[in-house]
């Protein structure tokens, strides 16, 4: 069987608003329309739970399956809404899972002490091979819950039975936790800025892989939010 040639896009959307507090479900729309991926990741998805969730509008109109497994709920009394990782898909789903990198003891107060770290899973079917995509985002102030969620992170992929790569908003590069000697690769290769759009600096946005999976990714330098989204050619070898 012949290997199968993947685009998928990852991008963190700012809780679907863009640099100026605006709207961007359109522009996100928009992006996806015009590159057609297979699969696409979403960090910082905010979904009310009032009225149609964004996501699904979305989804629908693009012809997508879409996941969505808050990483935290938030409300005062009850839950208002929820927050966190999303995929959408045009392959079949086979297996959705979803484990937590970080879990604070106190409930979510609007702080980033206070919050969930998690990352969502889909093995979906690739005709030349089953692939696990993922997505995440990783805190940004406290490197050690950061360094605890990337371990976390590591054990996790160890146990996946396939090839598989991880899109995420990392909040930190990957030359500070993946080394030569590892056995996790990161793209883009080299590594490029994603973040601020406003004077991309930091390249905190990108996708880890399995070895010998081949990848070819680049930055998209397109407006909507405060990431820059990637793009990724992925073949997934029979």
């Amino acid at each position: 069987m012949p290997a199968d040639h993947l685009q998928i896009l990852h991008w963190n959307i700012h809780s679907w608003r863009d640099m100026d507090g605006a709207r961007n479900v359109d522009a996100v729309f928009d992006l996806i329309h015009d590159v057609d991926p297979a699969v696409v990741s979403l960090v910082e998805v905010d979904e009310s739970w009032k009225g149609s969730p964004a996501l699904g509008w979305l989804a629908n109109r693009l012809g997508y399956s879409w996941i969505f497994a808050p990483t935290f709920e938030y409300g005062r009394d009850t839950p208002a809404g929820g927050f966190g990782n999303a995929l959408l898909t045009k392959l079949p789903i086979l297996v959705v899972r979803q484990r937590q990198l970080l879990w604070p003891i106190r409930l979510y107060d609007g702080t980033e002490p206070s919050e969930c770290r998690s990352v969502v899973l889909a093995k979906l079917g690739v005709p030349s091979a089953p692939l696990w995509v993922g997505s995440t985002h990783l805190p940004r102030e406290d490197a050690d819950a950061r360094t605890a969620a990337l371990n976390r992170l590591t054990g996790i992929i160890g146990d996946l039975d396939s090839h598989w790569l991880i899109c995420g908003d990392f909040n930190t590069p990957a030359s500070t936790w993946l080394d030569s000697n590892n056995q996790v690769a990161a793209f883009p290769q080299p590594a490029q800025p994603t973040y601020p759009t406003v004077q991309p600096s930091e390249p905190i946005d990108y996708c880890i892989a399995s070895p010998r999976l081949p990848i070819e990714a680049r930055v998209l330098t397109v407006a909507g939010s405060d990431h820059y989204p990637i793009l990724l050619s992925c073949t997934v070898p029979a």
